[in-house]
């Protein structure tokens, strides 16, 4: 089950977890399904989505650092 959470961003709608698959879940709003990263913690998926800029954190430390499925 993905547990989803709304954020204050420009171009994120919301992001989402999915604690069983350690999988984050990107909406980033466009026509096309929601991106998903593979082996992320459920510390950093807590960390991404409470920073101060959610989609300056996800350029700096969601899509350099892990696998998109």
């Amino acid at each position: 089950m993905i547990n989803w959470i709304t954020v204050e961003s420009s171009s994120i709608r919301k992001v989402g977890y999915n604690e069983t698959n350690n999988e984050l879940y990107v909406d980033l709003g466009q026509r096309q399904p929601y991106c998903v990263f593979s082996d992320v913690s459920k510390y950093a998926f807590y960390h991404f989505a409470s920073a101060e800029s959610v989609e300056e954190h996800f350029n700096s430390h969601i899509k350099p650092v892990y696998n998109q499925v």
